[in-house]
Protein backbone atom coordinates (compact mmCIF):
# COMPACT_ATOMS: atom_id res chain seq x y z
CA UNK A 1 0.00 0.00 0.00
CA UNK A 2 2.64 2.16 0.59
CA UNK A 3 4.08 2.10 -3.06
CA UNK A 4 0.75 2.58 -4.14
CA UNK A 5 0.52 6.30 -1.72
CA UNK A 6 4.00 7.01 -2.89
CA UNK A 7 2.80 6.78 -7.05
CA UNK A 8 0.25 8.85 -6.25
CA UNK A 9 2.19 11.74 -4.16
CA UNK A 10 4.54 11.25 -7.11
CA UNK A 11 2.76 11.69 -10.20
CA UNK A 12 -0.95 12.51 -9.28
CA UNK A 13 -2.56 8.69 -10.16
CA UNK A 14 -2.48 5.38 -9.62
CA UNK A 15 -4.85 2.56 -9.21
CA UNK A 16 -8.41 2.50 -8.42
CA UNK A 17 -10.24 -0.12 -6.48
CA UNK A 18 -13.11 -1.64 -9.34
CA UNK A 19 -16.54 -2.35 -7.34
CA UNK A 20 -19.36 -4.11 -8.34
CA UNK A 21 -22.14 -1.46 -8.36
CA UNK A 22 -25.23 -3.42 -7.03
CA UNK A 23 -23.11 -5.23 -3.96
CA UNK A 24 -20.24 -3.53 -3.58
CA UNK A 25 -17.56 -6.00 -3.56
CA UNK A 26 -14.11 -5.55 -4.41
CA UNK A 27 -13.75 -6.73 -8.07
CA UNK A 28 -9.96 -5.99 -8.45
CA UNK A 29 -8.52 -2.08 -9.55
CA UNK A 30 -7.80 -0.41 -12.72
CA UNK A 31 -6.00 2.34 -12.87
CA UNK A 32 -2.54 4.42 -14.39
CA UNK A 33 1.15 3.48 -13.50
CA UNK A 34 3.99 4.14 -15.27
CA UNK A 35 5.56 1.05 -17.16
CA UNK A 36 9.19 1.43 -16.24
CA UNK A 37 9.54 -2.24 -16.53
CA UNK A 38 9.55 -1.79 -20.43
CA UNK A 39 12.02 0.95 -20.84
CA UNK A 40 12.14 0.66 -24.78
CA UNK A 41 8.44 2.78 -24.47
CA UNK A 42 9.28 5.07 -21.99
CA UNK A 43 8.29 7.95 -21.60
CA UNK A 44 4.55 6.70 -21.37
CA UNK A 45 1.48 5.68 -19.13
CA UNK A 46 0.04 2.76 -18.98
CA UNK A 47 -3.51 2.02 -18.19
CA UNK A 48 -4.53 -1.66 -16.49
CA UNK A 49 -6.21 -3.85 -14.89
CA UNK A 50 -6.56 -6.86 -12.73
CA UNK A 51 -9.66 -8.33 -11.68
CA UNK A 52 -10.65 -11.33 -9.63
CA UNK A 53 -11.18 -14.82 -11.86
CA UNK A 54 -14.60 -14.22 -10.41
CA UNK A 55 -15.32 -11.18 -12.09
CA UNK A 56 -14.17 -12.21 -15.67
CA UNK A 57 -16.22 -11.95 -18.41
CA UNK A 58 -18.90 -9.40 -17.19
CA UNK A 59 -17.40 -6.54 -18.67
CA UNK A 60 -15.82 -4.80 -15.56
CA UNK A 61 -12.61 -4.32 -16.92
CA UNK A 62 -14.10 -2.63 -20.15
CA UNK A 63 -16.47 -0.15 -17.92
CA UNK A 64 -13.52 0.63 -15.10
CA UNK A 65 -10.86 1.25 -18.02
CA UNK A 66 -13.19 3.61 -19.86
CA UNK A 67 -13.82 5.84 -17.05
CA UNK A 68 -9.96 5.68 -16.41
CA UNK A 69 -9.29 7.08 -19.73
CA UNK A 70 -12.34 9.99 -19.37
CA UNK A 71 -10.45 10.86 -16.06
CA UNK A 72 -6.88 10.72 -18.10
CA UNK A 73 -8.19 13.03 -20.63
CA UNK A 74 -10.10 15.49 -19.02
CA UNK A 75 -8.63 15.70 -15.52
CA UNK A 76 -5.18 14.52 -15.73
CA UNK A 77 -4.95 16.31 -19.45
CA UNK A 78 -2.77 13.18 -20.74
CA UNK A 79 -2.19 13.10 -24.39
CA UNK A 80 -1.63 9.13 -24.72
CA UNK A 81 -2.34 5.94 -22.90
CA UNK A 82 -0.24 2.16 -23.58
CA UNK A 83 -1.39 -0.76 -22.73
CA UNK A 84 0.44 -3.65 -21.90
CA UNK A 85 -0.83 -7.06 -23.14
CA UNK A 86 1.02 -10.29 -22.07
CA UNK A 87 0.86 -12.82 -24.93
CA UNK A 88 -1.82 -15.30 -23.93
CA UNK A 89 -4.23 -13.07 -22.13
CA UNK A 90 -6.68 -12.59 -25.14
CA UNK A 91 -9.45 -11.01 -22.93
CA UNK A 92 -7.12 -8.31 -21.68
CA UNK A 93 -6.34 -7.40 -25.22
CA UNK A 94 -9.61 -6.93 -26.54
CA UNK A 95 -10.46 -5.06 -23.14
CA UNK A 96 -7.83 -2.77 -25.11
CA UNK A 97 -9.03 -2.84 -28.54
CA UNK A 98 -12.62 -2.03 -27.12
CA UNK A 99 -11.01 1.09 -25.36
CA UNK A 100 -10.15 2.11 -29.11
CA UNK A 101 -6.21 0.87 -28.82
CA UNK A 102 -4.28 -0.45 -31.63
CA UNK A 103 -1.31 -2.33 -31.96
CA UNK A 104 1.94 -0.67 -31.75
CA UNK A 105 5.07 -3.58 -31.37
CA UNK A 106 5.26 -6.53 -30.32
CA UNK A 107 8.69 -7.00 -28.13
CA UNK A 108 9.69 -8.97 -24.50
CA UNK A 109 9.43 -7.94 -21.19
CA UNK A 110 13.48 -7.56 -20.35
CA UNK A 111 13.11 -8.55 -16.43
CA UNK A 112 10.74 -11.72 -17.59
CA UNK A 113 11.61 -13.04 -21.23
CA UNK A 114 7.73 -13.30 -21.58
CA UNK A 115 6.62 -12.12 -25.09
CA UNK A 116 4.68 -8.57 -24.93
CA UNK A 117 2.28 -6.59 -27.11
CA UNK A 118 2.13 -2.91 -26.63
CA UNK A 119 -1.15 -1.29 -27.40
CA UNK A 120 -1.56 2.41 -27.57
CA UNK A 121 -3.97 5.10 -27.98
CA UNK A 122 -3.99 9.28 -28.39
CA UNK A 123 -6.48 10.68 -26.01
Amino acid sequence: MAAYERHWDERGFGLYAAEVKETGELAGFTGLAVPAFLPEIMPAVEIGWRLGRAYWGQGLATEAARAVVVHARASLGLRRLVSIHVVGNEASARVMVKLGMALERETVQPDTGRPVRVYAMNL
